[in-house]
């Protein structure tokens, strides 16, 4: 199997911290209870610990009511927002609307979490908050904060993906809910309600919080001030900076980041990395000794116009609208033959506000891999439905190059694959997936009649799919079209910029970086967004800020505030970085 196109083994960094040297941090239920102490002493009566999904709140308290008795003499009233919940059966039929009975796809709830409260509950918990002025009050739960505007102001964040970890073993519900759901389920409510929702909560509360607690860690929560946190988001926006990757097997997936990237052996295999999904990454931000995690979704709340660019916050607001991640095949199978929706239907269908438009980017591959895209000329799109239909129906297999062009994939191709083109990766591919963000919204037409890592067969939606299926994306204009040839757009003695991938269909363009010694760039205003796709490592020199290291097969941000930065090759061999931006 090839490691990398040059040869190396990576050097990827899988929890990449963002220092701050200036930052303290503590650790642990005593040290949080002896803030809350301080926050006592200094006057307050009321204390608010709010949180998001996945914060295990039985626990959570119980441990930190132990530390906190200890540290005041005062009487303490502690009162969950769990009781102002309406009951399970009422949440489902407000929410059915928004769940559908498609088992994979819903649509986005734009609702609040008050509407799952019953009024009369929560007037009567602020009613006794206002009793109780004589000792002290502790609120806690999902939207403790909306109880009051009054008091001391704590908020538990939980990765996503560690909230999918607890989702997956069985120990965690979704709002509302008493018992835990099968995943797929309960990650279907996570996506179209509950993160949404929640979210809404997390960004109301980020100028007000006094004490931010990463929750990953349930036996040892990690908390800075709230002013501390701001100051890191402002600070943050200023430099270039990579998000915490995330890593899941698949039933195509491949081993080839298992072995280069040294993730855990366990896994059967590796399909994806989130490398860079806005909605779902987390940031590692940390001192010399310790560090905690906080969602993406705080610095584009913050710094939007910083981080973006006031044109791209213009058009997307405070949503980062462009993702990288990687599907390995290496090792591994096909991915289902598939399409994404035409933009004005996943707005109609799903409320999502723009579609899933994608590129695959082939870093490494083995002399046999394809990739699978556009129909065929001589294929009637009638065949290919009954075709799928009696795979779905009747269990019978079909090629998908009996109606799908094949093409031979090799190291730094790239295929672009607009909304509403037929596609999929073949085997033996490390593809780099440079995409609008959007991530769920794929149309299986076929998935070879396999399983699940469940054993549970994968559901194909043929009616999206062929209702989506763009019948004009045939063998000669995918040629033509969506699989490009570099373009040099400036050089100099040792290094090129060419553009590899920029059609009307997409918003985002795709440069691609060469140099032996260095390059410089500029955003222009606008974010960047870089993966190293070809050397050892480089760094990324701009005004103000120390240098920070890229190795292979990394990703990461470069703020629209930066300006002018330098790509500065500190390996032995030449670099090759793609860029993304918005167009």
């Amino acid at each position: 199997m090839a490691s990398t196109t040059s040869g190396q083994k990576a050097s990827y960094i899988t929890h990449p911290v963002q220092q701050f040297s200036w930052l303290t941090i503590e650790q642990g239920y005593s040290a949080l209870a002896r803030r809350l102490q301080q926050a006592i002493e200094g006057g307050m009566k009321v204390l608010l610990i709010d949180g998001f999904i996945g914060v295990r709140w039985q626990e959570f308290i119980s441990c930190l009511r132990k530390e906190l008795e200890k540290q005041t003499r005062k009487e303490i009233c502690w009162h969950s927002t769990e009781a102002c919940l309406r009951t399970t059966g009422e949440i489902r039929c407000m929410l059915e609307p928004f769940l559908t009975a498609d088992p994979v796809f819903g649509r986005l709830f734009h609702g609040t979490l008050q509407e799952l409260w019953q009024p009369e509950q929560l007037v009567a918990l602020q009613h006794q908050v206002e009793q109780e002025s004589d000792g002290i009050t502790v609120v806690y739960g999902l939207g403790a904060s909306l109880v009051t505007s009054q008091g001391f102001q704590v908020y538990i964040d939980v990765p996503k993906d560690r909230g999918q970890q607890l989702a997956a073993q069985g120990m965690l519900c979704n709002v509302g809910e008493k018992e835990p759901a099968p995943f797929a389920e309960m990650y279907k409510r996570f996506y179209f309600v509950d993160w949404p929702m929640l979210n809404r909560i997390k960004r109301a509360q980020l100028a007000k919080i006094d004490l931010f607690v990463d929750g990953s860690g349930h036996s040892a929560p990690t908390l800075v001030s709230g002013d501390a946190f701001r100051r890191i988001l402002h600070e943050l926006a200023q430099r270039p900076f990579r998000v915490k990757p995330w890593f899941a097997p698949g039933p195509w997936g491949g081993q080839w980041m298992k072995e280069q990237f040294g993730l855990p052996p366990e896994a059967p295999n590796y399909a994806w990395s989130f490398e860079l999904i806005a909605p779902e990454n987390g940031m590692l931000l940390g001192n010399a000794e310790l560090a905690f995690e906080c969602s993406f979704d705080y610095l584009l709340w913050a710094e939007t116009d910083a981080v973006l660019g006031v044109p791209v916050a213009a058009r997307y607001g405070s949503y980062f609208p462009i993702r990288f991640d990687y599907l390995d095949t290496m090792g591994g199978t096909n991915l289902s033959c598939q399409v994404h929706p035409r933009a004005d239907y996943i707005r109609s269908e799903f409320g999502e506000p723009f579609t899933q438009d994608e590129t695959y980017y082939i870093v490494t591959c083995e002399e046999d891999a394809r990739v699978y895209l556009g129909l065929r000329e001589d294929a009637p799109v009638e065949a290919f439905k009954a075709s799928a239909l009696a795979a779905r129906d009747q269990r019978q297999p079909f090629e998908i190059t009996d109606y799908v062009n094949s093409f031979p994939s090799k190291p730094h191709d790239l295929f672009l694959i607009p909304s509403g083109t037929v596609h999929c990766s073949g085997a033996n591919n490390l593809v780099l997936e440079i995409s609008a963000t959007p991530y769920i919204f794929t149309f299986k037409i076929y998935d070879y009649l396999r399983s699940d890592l469940s054993g549970n067969m994968r559901h194909v939606h043929l009616d999206h799919a062929f209702a989506n299926l763009d019948k004009t994306r045939t063998t000669s204009w995918v040629k033509d079209h969506l699989i490009p040839q570099p373009v040099l757009v400036r050089e100099g003695p040792d290094w090129a910029e060419y553009c590899i991938g920029d059609i009307e269909q997409l918003f985002f363009a795709i440069h691609r970086l060469e140099f032996c010694s260095l390059i410089e760039d500029e955003t222009n205003g606008k974010f960047v967004a870089l993966n190293l796709v070809e050397g050892q490592q480089c760094e990324i020199r701009s005004q103000g800020n120390e240098p920070v290291e890229l190795h292979f097969a990394e990703s990461i941000i470069i703020p629209a505030s930066i300006g002018h930065y330098t790509l500065r090759n500190t390996g032995k061999v030449p670099c090759k970085l793609v860029k993304a931006f918005v167009k």
